[in-house]
């Protein structure tokens, strides 16, 4: 799993990309191995300890930004399952197929704004203080920049910067076409980020490798986005309008929590055909377990333990209803790692929602499109 939980705020999920653990880190490296920004009698304890506050600082205001996504899109009426704070910003979970070209601009707008609404008195404060002449002056106008510097960021129109969703939005709005929109925002994207590269590398060649890194880094960042984007949207374009009551596996085998490991797998995912088992005590579901656990343990291990030792259990573990979007089912299947998803109503449990029954599903929808040539 590429990210890791840390919060809940207002049953919100926030999680942490493990990149933004690496670059949190290198802050406060960054930070503390500035001769310049202490004074000469601090010990190198104290200097790191600034660098951690500033780092933890900068992962906060990433979070501000989000956060006001989260919160425009509940007040429009949409559902927000979970924030994944990341490099550049991150992402806000919300059903793509739930709004319109106006709720995607109003919520891509409001994490740009908050960043330059906090970053900007922050930034004044800092140089009021004297940043020159005060760690707590030079610590202030860091964290004002750094709001200032996200919110003009994520303003390039590029995917998967809110700057793109704000392009993406445009377009939709003017042609009434979500998927010339986001062919459009693709392009842009690739362009942008081939731009990004070339100016990184003429400004290493130059004599500032630093800076020519790390704007080469920004361009590939942006290229990488927007190919993703392309790849997302042919999927979404194949799953729209499917429900995940229409691609789930319904026909699922369920293990008692007292079945040992060993005699699971073998039995089980030995076959080939599954990946994901429910875990049902006295007919109530509680837990879900799958390869990913399996993988974690030694073979030896597999006598020793039980499904209840290692299966993912609630709350931890995620739902959903056979109403729900089938592309928010993959997402949610993305974002939390698992092997499988159980599909309840009314607390019974109908089937799971896997990733063979997406890709049977996504299959089966691009057949038929070549069959009707669409």
């Amino acid at each position: 799993m590429r990210t890791l939980s840390i919060a809940r705020i207002s049953g919100i999920e926030i999680r942490v990309h493990v990149s933004l653990i690496i670059v949190v880190a290198l802050v406060t490296v960054s930070v503390a191995t500035q001769p310049a920004a202490f004074p000469p009698d601090w010990p190198d304890i104290a200097r790191f300890a600034a660098g951690g506050v500033l780092a933890v600082l900068f992962l906060l205001s990433i979070l501000v930004h989000e956060l006001a996504h989260g919160i425009v899109a509940r007040r429009r009426g949409l559902p927000v399952r979970q924030i994944t704070l990341a490099f550049f910003g991150g992402v806000t979970t919300i059903d793509p197929a739930a709004h319109g070209p106006h709720d995607e601009a109003a919520i891509s707008s409001s994490g740009p704004i908050a960043s330059l609404l906090v970053g900007l008195p922050i930034t004044a404060a800092g140089f009021v203080l004297d940043p020159t002449q005060s760690v707590i002056g030079l610590t202030v106008a860091v964290v004002g920049i750094v709001n200032v510097g996200l919110g003009l960021l994520n303003l390039i129109p590029a995917m998967p910067l809110d700057g793109g969703r704000l392009l993406h939005a445009y377009v939709w709005a003017r042609t009434g076409d979500q998927k010339r929109a986001g062919k459009a925002t693709a392009v842009a994207g690739r362009v942008i980020g081939a731009i990004g590269i070339g100016i990184g590398l003429v400004v290493s060649l130059l004599g500032d490798s630093l800076t020519g890194v790390l704007i080469l880094l920004s361009g590939w960042f942006i290229m990488q986005g927007s190919r993703v984007t392309e790849r997302r949207l042919a999927i979404e374009a194949l799953l729209s309008g499917l429900r995940v009551g229409e691609v789930m596996e319904r026909d699922v085998t369920t293990i008692g929590p007292q079945l040992t490991i060993d005699t699971f797998a073998e039995q089980l995912l030995g076959q080939g055909d599954r990946t994901s088992v429910p875990v049902m005590d006295d007919g109530a579901l509680v837990g879900v377990l799958g390869i990913a656990q399996l993988k974690r343990l030694a073979r030896k291990r597999w006598p020793l333990l039980r499904a209840a030792d290692i299966m993912v259990s609630k709350p931890a573990l995620p739902s959903l209803t056979p109403d729900d979007a089938a592309w928010a089912g993959m997402e949610l299947l993305r974002e939390s790692g698992l092997d499988g998803i159980p599909v309840e109503s009314d607390g019974s449990l109908l089937g799971l929602l896997t990733r063979r029954s997406l890709v049977a599903a996504i299959q089966a929808r691009a057949a038929e499109q070549a069959q009707t040539g669409a």
